[in-house]
């Protein structure tokens, strides 16, 4: 990856609507270079899609929530996917603001006393009580969780650009 690469990258990271001919202005590049580039970072798997990027609050989602997860601990078969990402896989699925559960934006398995780390939106403070007190609670492979509820977004990566890192 070359300059050029991290230019666009970075440009297409900020407005990922930018036309080729925006993009060749700016990098001082033929498009036909930088369509060629493109395709080959999405190609390398550097960009993996294109979408539109959307504000919770808008869709009403009005309260963000990270919920962290104890899942019981137990001998699996060597051949068996791991429980806390059978755990994961479950809770995404089922999640996704329909059916009186909120939104899971992101899930983690993670290293510490806890074993997964949810991102939670939901509607309000009942939809997510009823996530952990009903939902989470209702899972056998579930020991404990913790639920920090978020006072106020100082940034997220709905704002931000992630500088490509340069090799030494």
């Amino acid at each position: 990856m070359d300059e050029i690469d991290r230019k666009l990258i970075t440009l297409l990271q900020a407005n990922g609507k930018k036309t080729l001919q925006e993009l060749s202005e700016e990098i001082g590049k033929p498009k036909t270079t930088l369509a060629a580039r493109i395709k080959k970072l999405e190609n390398d798997g550097v960009i993996i899609g294109y979408k539109a990027v959307v504000n919770p609050f808008a869709l009403g989602y009005k309260l963000l929530a990270f919920v962290l997860v104890s899942v019981r601990r137990g001998a699996a078969p060597k051949e068996a996917k791991p429980l806390q990402l059978e755990v994961a896989e479950k809770v995404l699925a089922e999640c996704n603001g329909e059916g009186g559960l909120p939104y899971v934006e992101e899930a983690y398995v993670i290293t510490g006393p806890y074993d997964l780390l949810f991102k939670v939106w939901s509607r309000d403070v009942k939809q997510l009580s009823t996530f952990l007190v009903t939902y989470l609670a209702s899972n056998p492979d579930i020991q404990r969780t913790e639920t920090l509820i978020v006072l106020e977004i100082v940034d997220d990566w709905r704002r931000r650009v992630m500088p490509p890192a340069t090799t030494g």
